[in-house]
């Protein structure tokens, strides 16, 4: 079997599979979790954020943040 891997693109939070030895494996994100929030922001110096980080800036920084 050739290799897969599965993405679920959420509007909420996104997740990301392989398959490894027959069976599916969520594979965790930087902070460890498995699933990941779908928002993307920028910083006020141009630097790009992606899931939870971007999600924590979002209160300070809403103007660049999705």
């Amino acid at each position: 079997m050739g290799k897969m891997i599965g993405i679920d693109l959420g509007t909420t939070n996104s997740v990301v599979a392989i398959m490894e030895g027959g069976e599916p494996k969520v594979i965790t994100n930087e902070e460890g979790g498995r699933t990941t929030p779908s928002v993307v922001g920028f910083t006020k110096t141009g630097e790009r954020l992606v899931g939870q980080v971007a999600k924590r800036q979002a209160i300070t920084n809403p103007e660049n943040t999705v």
